[in-house]
């Protein structure tokens, strides 16, 4: 699938509060063996992927075990993008929060973010990201300590009840964390959210304004539109590949024809994605492969000719890249499991 990403302006914000605390670009791109700034795509969207070793190695140069939830407390509003302003000219405050759930794919294109009133007069906010997919503690804790700091003036004033929890685990003395961010914390939750008083939610916003606000809403919907667009394409090119496998490894060309569409055009729409053709042809074989290996009349001879490869031990040599395991250890491991 397309390679998760955050807007480009959350990578400007962690690069500013990274060298501003003392570490130089050059030490930066030592130990990431790479530019940040070079990845950022012409859409302006940066792969969450680097974003966490942007943090991995900010927090190991600066010895900072806080590292995300410092730069998150010192983001602007305008890394929030759209999704700022639409909160700015929102009726109320509901609408402000709801404008974070249904384009917080502009944000971080990564899980969902899910809105729910609670009985007792609380609300939660919720980041859900598939356990097998979960980013590191510092991108968890940079997105909500953003969140919050962007909106305490508003909690501290509406709301007596303001709690961020965490599903990873964390030190027992929650006190520093708590400093950076100005909110109480709790580790080891049963989710990644904020917590607040649901009478917030019919508060004023600071400039609600109807005509900017539907305006913008249709600026935001276009932009998420061409995110699902996006979706669509890689998804129908990894359906295309895997049908065409077992005739070997296919051309860009082969599966425009498939798709109906001239190379140019499908090559087009590629490169508005965060992905290549190569990258989803090995990712097609690894999620085919996945099945395969579960059948356990097909040897892996047979496998590795119905993913494309060109002898076994290449196919071997690729299960072992994607799952860290052998292909014989892993079907051995499965087969226990399900005995």
């Amino acid at each position: 699938m397309r390679t998760p990403t955050v807007c480009g302006e959350y990578l400007d914000n962690l690069l500013q509060y990274i060298y501003g605390q003392g570490v130089s670009p050059s030490a930066l791109r030592k130990v990431m063996r790479l530019t940040p700034e070079d990845h950022v795509s012409e859409q302006g969207r940066f792969p969450l992927r680097l974003f966490e070793m942007t943090l991995d190695a900010g927090s190991l140069l600066l010895d900072d075990y806080y590292l995300g939830a410092h730069a998150g407390a010192q983001a602007s509003r305008q890394a929030w993008g759209m999704v700022n302003y639409l909160g700015m000219s929102a009726p109320d405050t509901r609408g402000a929060v709801n404008a974070v759930v249904e384009f917080s794919r502009l944000l971080v294109d990564h899980g969902d973010v899910r809105f729910v009133e609670r009985e007792g007069e609380t609300a939660v906010l919720t980041w859900d990201i598939p356990l097998r997919q979960m980013p590191s503690r510092h991108v968890v804790e940079f997105f909500f300590a953003s969140w919050y700091r962007v909106n305490k003036s508003m909690l501290d004033r509406w709301c007596s009840k303001r709690e961020i929890h965490f599903a990873h685990a964390g030190p027992a003395d929650c006190s520093e964390i708590e400093r950076i961010i100005e909110a109480p914390v709790h580790y080891g939750s049963d989710a990644n959210y904020v917590e607040f008083d649901s009478h917030f939610l019919d508060r004023p916003v600071r400039f609600p304004h109807e005509a900017i606000y539907s305006s913008l809403l249709q600026a935001a919907r276009f932009d998420l539109a061409k995110l699902q667009m996006e979706d669509r394409v890689i998804r129908d090119v990894l359906d295309c590949i895997v049908r065409q496998l077992r005739e070997g490894v296919p051309k860009l060309e082969d599966v425009a024809a498939e798709l109906g569409l001239a190379p140019r055009t499908l090559q087009r729409r590629l490169n508005h994605t965060n992905t290549n053709f190569k990258s989803l042809v090995d990712e097609a074989r690894k999620e085919r492969s996945r099945n395969l290996i579960c059948d356990y009349e097909l040897g892996l001879l047979d496998i590795s000719a119905e993913l494309g490869f060109s002898d076994q031990s290449a196919f071997q040599k690729a299960f072992k890249r994607w799952f860290g395991q052998a292909p014989g250890l892993y079907r051995s491991q499965m087969q226990s499991v399900s005995m």
